[in-house]
């Protein structure tokens, strides 16, 4: 019984990774660049709504106004063997505006704060999702490269020397579409 659900898992494993392959070979997405042992990242920036509690050192809650906030995030896509892994990492909250991004030569910076949050294997829902946010992107252009009050949703998705700064229209977050893998 124990061999056969070892069986079923490589079994499944190898689907997976078969299926994924065969939706990268038919998209025109950054992802099917990738090589094995490569890294992608994504980096979506956008404002939200929200009431921020500090707790400070010594136990004190302090609890702030509503107000807009940007939420920078950071998943890492490897190719592997097996398929693709993805690790999540979030930043600290910065009032709105954010400059974070102010082009296509993004270069990360240690005071971007970006702490891990979880790793996660990529199955083929999400990939479709990923798929499905660059196609719905649009091309950012010189004014869009700040977020303001008119480009509330951005994301960026880096390979090697390769961009693409997408303005995402509506409240499409990687991190809400994958939620049952982030909690």
């Amino acid at each position: 019984m124990r061999f056969l659900t070892v069986v079923f898992l490589v079994v499944s494993i190898n689907v997976s990774s078969q299926n994924i392959d065969s939706l990268l070979k038919t998209s025109s997405s950054i992802l099917k660049k990738l090589k094995l042992n490569d890294s992608l990242y994504y980096y979506q920036c956008h404002v939200e709504e929200a009431v921020q509690e500090l707790t400070t050192s010594s136990g004190q809650v302090i609890k702030g106004d509503k107000q807009k906030y940007t939420i920078t995030e950071k998943f890492v896509i490897v190719k592997s063997e097996v398929g693709l892994n993805a690790k999540y990492y979030t930043s600290s909250l910065s009032i709105f505006p954010n400059k974070k991004f102010s082009g296509l030569k993004i270069r990360e910076k240690p005071y971007w704060n970006f702490k891990f949050e979880k790793s996660f294997t990529i199955t083929e829902n999400m990939l479709k999702i990923l798929l499905a946010l660059e196609a719905k992107g649009r091309d950012a252009m010189e004014y869009d490269y700040a977020i303001s009050k008119y480009t509330t949703n951005q994301l960026i998705i880096k390979y090697k020397k390769d961009f693409k700064q997408l303005i995402i229209e509506g409240d499409y977050f990687l991190s809400k579409l994958v939620s049952a893998k982030l909690k």
